[in-house]
């Protein structure tokens, strides 16, 4: 047996010895090429929706390819019947992506396919996609001369258009050529604080929808006391301000109240500072202009412990030229829900305070919402107490920029717990190096936020900025932060307008800036 063994096994090794001697000349060369009858279809197709109604299509190039059939049918993926569009592209770059973009209507389901052709070569498979366009927006972004009973809407000149939708009403209302071409009309017969929405059609198809609402009756001009307006108002009445200039110094709100100007686009100018003392239920301000004369530090203050404001609410105002701050709390003052939405605040030079800067008392939530920060500010946000804070959608431009060494950054949160959102944020040349080195504008400083503080950073992007990931943060991907030029328009004049159609696309900072 054990002789047995023996012999298998050498015959085993010689033969695991002569078999790969003798397949070595048998080995099949590697394969550089491929001979195939017909060209390669297209891979890595995509589609994207740009400016509503715009298709773009995106695919790999591929070296050796003549040209490229791209078709677009109105089904999901059926391409039955003849194509709507159809288009040869031959000039394409001969590596990276190749993208075609097509026009369509508004709200409709295409299918798009795209075939490779080479000379002397089949056609290639087709690739395919479908995709829904948006509702299409031809409008301007706002309504203008607002009136009671009127309001005039602006399109691009020369579309075509057929009528207009305005309800509540169901008021059809035809568009003569002269306003077809002049891109504009005149809509009379609206009752007055009344919110309208009006819908412009070119035939059955929809192009674009507006939407406002007719002014109010004026409650308060520039030639009242606006402090007695407000203690003679009953609790809860809105106010309704007269463009012009209202210099109140300072305001002690004593009851809940809205204070609103009239017209969005000429908002009465407020020069002075609201602040609280008492228990108070809510006080909204909508549509005002909110400066400093150089008499007041903040837009918002508590003077006393007792004060307690359930929820305050600023919305479509602007904030500007105060010295220190957007609002403050030293007093342990109390406050329930602060709520900033649609604000541009700027030039707050930030020379004794912080931005949003609460050093005692209670915060419930703070949440600044598609809201622009440009020029100055020392530290973004200051809590020191438990709080939970969101910053979604905003614009910063050139803020934390205060040359001051109490410039901590944007988010301070050692209060010791809670939450801190930050989300869709864009942030672009913030901080600043001083005279003597050092630098300022960091995310956040090593230790300001508390261990207890849950956060939550997402889909943030930054351009040009100054030591904003040192500190706290080094690195951009703590905080999913991404680099992009936005391309603002006119930032020296207040225009950031995003020309970044990947930073559009991703519905990054302020929405009033993405068209």
């Amino acid at each position: 047996m054990y002789t047995r063994i023996k012999k298998f096994t050498g015959i085993l090794l010689c033969v695991l010895f002569i078999v790969p001697m003798a397949c070595e000349d048998d080995i099949d060369p590697v394969i550089t090429d491929i001979d195939t009858p017909r060209a390669f279809a297209p891979v890595g197709l995509e589609a994207r929706v740009r400016n509503q109604v715009d298709i773009e299509l995106s695919w790999a190039a591929k070296d050796g390819i003549d040209q490229y059939l791209v078709e677009f049918y109105q089904d999901s993926l059926r391409f039955s019947g003849d194509p709507i569009s159809t288009t040869v592209i031959e000039d394409f770059p001969s590596e990276g992506t190749i993208t075609y973009t097509g026009s369509f209507s508004g709200e409709t389901i295409y299918s798009a396919r795209v075939r490779a052709v080479t000379e002397g070569l089949g056609e290639s498979n087709w690739a395919t996609i479908a995709v829904r366009t948006n509702a299409e927006q031809i409008f301007d972004p706002v309504a203008t001369d607002i009136q009671g009973n009127s309001a005039v809407v602006s399109w691009i000149a020369g579309s075509e258009v057929t009528n207009l939708l305005i309800q509540p009403g169901n008021i059809f209302v035809p568009i003569s050529d002269a306003q077809k071409a002049a891109g504009q009309a005149t809509v009379l017969g609206l009752d007055g604080a009344t919110d309208y929405t009006v819908t412009i059609y070119n035939g059955a198809s929809k192009r674009g929808i507006i939407t406002f609402a007719t002014l109010k009756a004026i409650t308060v001009t520039p030639l009242d006391d606006l402090a007695a307006a407000i203690d003679a108002a009953t609790e809860g009445e809105t106010l309704v301000l007269a463009e012009g200039e209202y210099n109140v110094g300072e305001i002690q709100v004593s009851k809940s109240v809205v204070i609103e100007g009239q017209k969005v686009s000429n908002k009465p100018i407020i020069l002075g500072r609201f602040t609280f003392g008492t228990t108070i239920s809510s006080f909204t301000v909508r549509n005002l202009d909110m400066r400093s004369d150089g008499s007041s530090s903040q837009a918002f203050n508590t003077y006393d412990a007792a004060a307690s404001l359930g929820e305050l609410i600023v919305d479509e105002c602007e904030i500007s030229g105060y010295s220190n701050n957007i609002m403050y709390n030293q007093s342990s003052g109390t406050y329930g829900d602060i709520t900033f939405t649609n604000t541009y605040i700027h030039d707050i030079e930030g020379g004794g305070g912080d931005g949003f800067d609460f050093r005692g008392g209670n915060v419930g939530s703070l949440r600044v919402q598609n809201s622009t920060i440009s020029n100055g500010i020392r530290t973004l946000l200051r809590m020191q107490v438990a709080a939970d804070v969101v910053f979604q959608n905003c614009t910063f431009y050139k803020a934390c920029s205060a040359d001051n060494s109490n410039n901590r950054g944007f988010f301070r949160m050692s209060g010791g717990g809670n939450s801190l959102e930050v989300s869709n944020c864009l942030f672009v040349e913030t901080g600043v190096e001083s005279s003597s080195g050092a630098i300022y504008g960091n995310w956040s400083r090593a230790g300001d936020i508390s261990e207890e503080v849950i956060t939550n950073y997402s889909n943030n992007y930054y351009f040009n900025v100054i030591g904003l990931f040192e500190g706290e943060y080094t690195d951009p991907a703590q905080v999913d932060a991404m680099e992009a030029d936005p391309g603002f328009e006119d930032p020296i004049n207040g225009d950031f307008t995003i020309t970044n159609q990947t930073l559009i696309d991703e519905e990054v900072g302020d929405s009033r800036w993405w068209f």
